[in-house]
């Protein structure tokens, strides 16, 4: 009897042994390894590994075994034309060698797993999905904090960081510090948990940076709305969000996408990171509505009342109109002194158009602790200005000519 029992647990060992010899030959890598050999010819094979390859890079408390499967990405020579056999782009794996660097720092992706859709993070748990496409370039500014040196390599986030400025997103937003606190603060929005967000509106995947994309694109279509809750029961108002659709194209998009996937607290060490250099400072003003005018741009005051004060942002139930005021006729509402201070303690909450209901969802924050006395004189003058540039003057009125004295 126990020889019988010992003869059928061997039979099952040899059973699992085979089973799991089998399982191992057709795991994902291997069939991609085996797939890249054939490829070759007998002296190519010479050398090359076989097996799980990782990369180990301490400083930066990494393991990637990308390489297990993108086996000729630095093999130029022996790459093929398909993924995942082909060799790494331009030369930047000699700018960051793959021993110091790794793969998922830049890339991003689960980098101990060894099966596809793991090893791309496209998995519910992972929270850092691969960066494809021109979307790699939201993880220079990790380590390039002067992007003049790279400004060939990173057109898309250099266009998104522009278009932030030009937009006046600073007037509702804040980045490392800078900004306003109307709207939440984004200086962390590419380490933002994709599964947090509601995609019940997105068309496309549901990854970070396919949400954000949709988002500048249609505001109002991926974040239709939120409920106000100071009305009785039962009459809650859905108001739509405050985020306006600035009307951007596809690219644009996608280039500010690029930036807010940028924003990330990750902490490298000092030796992988290349600091800021000073910027340039601008060339100065001849005149105080110049140094005005570069006020309004820098502080994102065009983020609600449109670029060059020319026309205000829909907010649902404002006083003046139902949007933020268009600034060409301040001067004919305001002095000096009661312009500056509307802008030194900002008007919150803004009056109601209708008071039975919620009160807007915007306002004018109070700008006393951010601008200097000198820039507030500076910007006044702006505004104070735009009346005359802006409204068609009346032509002068001329005197009639006398009349020239006839003789005798």
């Amino acid at each position: 009897m126990k020889r019988v029992a010992f003869v059928a647990l061997s039979a099952w060992l040899v059973v699992l042994f085979l089973i799991a010899v089998g399982l191992d030959a057709t795991q994902e890598w291997t069939v991609y390894q085996r797939r890249f050999v054939k490829s070759l010819n007998r002296d190519e094979r010479r050398g090359l590994p076989g097996g799980i390859q990782q990369i180990q890079v301490k400083p930066l408390g990494r393991v990637d075994r990308c390489t297990t499967c993108h086996v000729a990405i630095d093999k130029p020579q022996l790459a093929l034309a398909e993924q995942p056999f082909t060799a790494h782009p331009g030369d930047y794996l000699t700018w960051h060698p793959p021993e110091q660097f790794g793969c998922t720092v830049c890339h991003g992706g689960q980098g101990l797993a060894t099966q596809v859709r793991p090893a791309h993070g496209e998995i519910t748990h992972w929270e850092q999905p691969l960066l494809r496409g021109p979307l790699i370039q939201a993880s220079c500014l990790k380590c390039h904090g002067n992007l003049e040196e790279i400004n060939a390599h990173v057109p898309l986030l250099r266009q998104g960081i522009q278009l932030y400025d030009r937009l006046g997103c600073a007037g509702c937003h804040t980045v490392h510090g800078f900004g306003q606190t109307v709207s939440i603060d984004l200086s962390d929005m590419g380490d933002k948990p994709w599964q947090l967000l509601d995609f019940t509106f997105v068309e496309g995947d549901h990854t970070l940076a396919q949400w954000i994309d949709e988002h500048f694109r249609e505001p109002r279509r991926v974040t239709p709305g939120y409920r106000m809750t100071e009305l009785p029961p039962g009459e809650e108002e859905i108001y739509p969000t405050f985020m306006p659709n600035f009307g951007l194209t596809d690219d644009q998009a996608r280039a500010l996408t690029v930036y807010m996937l940028s924003l990330t607290a990750e902490s490298l060490p000092a030796k992988y990171t290349i600091p800021q250099t000073p910027r340039v400072q601008p060339a100065g003003y001849a005149t105080a509505v110049e140094r005005g005018r570069a006020v309004f741009q820098k502080y994102g005051c065009a983020g609600c009342h449109g670029e060059g004060g020319l026309g205000g942002r829909k907010n649902w139930n404002a006083q003046l109109g139902e949007e933020e005021p268009s600034l060409v006729y301040v001067k004919m509402t305001y002095d000096r002194d009661n312009l500056k201070q509307l802008i030194r303690d900002g008007r919150q909450p803004v009056p109601r158009r209708d008071p039975a209901r919620p009160r807007a969802p915007s306002y004018m924050p109070a700008w006393k602790d951010r601008l200097s006395e000198t820039e507030l004189d500076d910007l006044v003058e702006y505004l104070l200005s735009l009346y005359e540039s802006q409204v068609p003057q009346p032509a002068p009125v001329s005197e009639p000519a006398e009349a020239a004295p006839t003789e005798g």
